[in-house]
């Protein structure tokens, strides 16, 4: 870790959700939640959804590009991903979230527990009259709110018949050979004028004329592709590594895979990693408005280059502090979310020196302000089946509380969670961002608020 070992710290000024300690007996579903399961899971509520808080950051790219999916496929009913922790995020209860995955696992889950899972599962999430078109488009309108207040040109593409590579908004109507300044009301009406359509997915295309779109522009670009991932093959994973190719380090591609069909997922997958700084995640996961936020601020923003250092001594950096110079603490409603060096060995949950020098650092940051309380959040990498990376996750957030209780921190002042392989901040598709996501976190609170 260069000359010395310290904490990375990414600062966030958002509030995750904080989960307790979970329970051994799993709850009984409510029946009102099977009922309004269909109206209200699963779906976007555009009025939720704010532009990002660029504080401590600056932009990341300059021109964007959503290519968005109206192909027969998606014409099909919208089905939720296997990954069914992320279908009860809603529910903001661990004990149902654990319970349920334990029973029918992850990805990986038995076939002899397939019916159940599918009566289950479907029973609460499924809506024959839901669309993965609906879904999409309701989450392209949500991305479209969360984008931050920025100076961008941004241009949405579709891909399918009877146009197969259309724009519906980024070129000047009078004038096709400008391209429009992003405009948040408008940019979402070019997503409400998208209707569904029929053939094939011919995305590659598409990416072949992003290629063209930005080559006389100047800027860091992202290109954000929604799709089923259906019936796409190797061009799209090659017309990806051209665009890579064209742009290097310019271009960033980001993959969410609507519904959860295989062979889409593995080849939505393999577009993000082409791009080699994008990320591939499925539509359920944004469907948190936390986790919406981040996917966002990943997309558009990165750290300030100047040092989160609180010149006064009370711990809040300066850019964030209501009152710098002096050195009380104050309330000024921020939290602190630190992914730090506390990172594990391949199933093991013991320290690590890097770790053991981290958790010190955290030790002292709460020895000097006592009036923060710290949520420890464990993680794993996605090896396993999802009752045994819970179990592992456990463990480790057990490992980090307990070692912060031995320094003399307050049991009071500490809370865990623990989530499995269900929060990754890589790919899993890697050996190292897998070891990046076999992690603990850390969020700080003013418990004075």
């Amino acid at each position: 870790m260069g000359s010395g070992i310290k904490v990375k710290i990414t600062i966030l000024i958002l509030c995750l959700v904080v989960v307790g300690c979970m329970k051994q007996s799993p709850p009984e579903v409510n029946k009102s939640v099977v009922q309004n399961a269909a109206l209200k899971y699963h779906r976007f509520h555009i009025d939720n959804y704010d532009p990002i808080d660029t504080t401590g950051y600056v932009k990341k790219v300059d021109n964007f590009t959503v290519l968005f999916d109206p192909s027969a496929s998606m014409t099909e009913m919208y089905v939720p991903s296997y990954e069914c922790v992320a279908c009860h995020i809603d529910f903001q209860d661990t004990t149902f979230a654990q319970n349920h995955a334990v029973k029918y696992g992850g990805r990986e889950f038995e076939k002899k527990d397939a019916a159940v899972y599918a009566s289950d599962c479907n029973r609460c999430h499924q809506d024959p009259a839901y669309s993965k078109f609906e879904f999409a488009k309701g989450l392209s309108k949500a991305f479209n709110q969360s984008i931050p207040d920025l100076d961008l040109t941004g241009m949405i593409r579709t891909f399918g018949e009877p146009v197969y590579h259309s724009i519906h908004y980024g070129l000047d109507p009078k004038d096709n050979t400008k391209k429009l300044k992003y405009d948040r009301y408008e940019y979402g009406r070019g997503f409400d004028k998208i209707f569904q359509a029929k053939g094939a997915s011919p995305l590659y295309g598409s990416l072949s004329e992003v290629s063209k779109d930005w080559f006389d522009d100047k800027g860091d670009i992202a290109v954000i592709v929604v799709s089923d991932g259906k019936d796409m093959d190797e061009r799209e994973v090659q017309a990806a590594m051209d665009l890579k190719n064209r742009y290097g380090d310019r271009i960033c591609i980001y993959t969410v895979l609507i519904g959860n069909d295989p062979f889409g997922r593995s080849v939505m997958d393999r577009i993000a990693q082409s791009g080699k700084c994008g990320v591939a995640l499925n539509g359920d996961q944004l469907l948190d408005k936390k986790r919406m936020e981040k996917f966002t601020r990943t997309v558009f923003l990165k750290r300030a280059s100047k040092e989160n250092i609180a010149m006064d001594g009370d711990g809040i950096p300066d850019w964030c502090d209501l009152c710098p110079g002096t050195k009380e603490a104050t309330d000024n409603g921020w939290d602190l979310v630190i992914q730090a060096d506390v990172l594990f060995d391949f199933d093991k949950y013991n320290l690590k020196p890097e770790g053991v020098a981290a958790l010190d650092q955290v030790a002292h940051y709460l020895e000097q302000n006592p009036v923060l309380d710290l949520h420890i959040s464990g993680h794993t990498d996605n090896f396993g089946s999802m009752a045994y990376n819970i179990t592992l996750s456990k463990q480790r957030a057990l490992t980090g509380y307990n070692y912060l209780v031995e320094k003399g921190i307050s049991p009071q002042r500490l809370s865990m969670s623990w989530h499995s392989y269900t929060l990754p901040v890589a790919t899993n598709e890697t050996s190292e961002g897998r070891a990046l996501n076999r992690r603990l976190e850390f969020e700080f609170r003013n418990h004075k608020k």
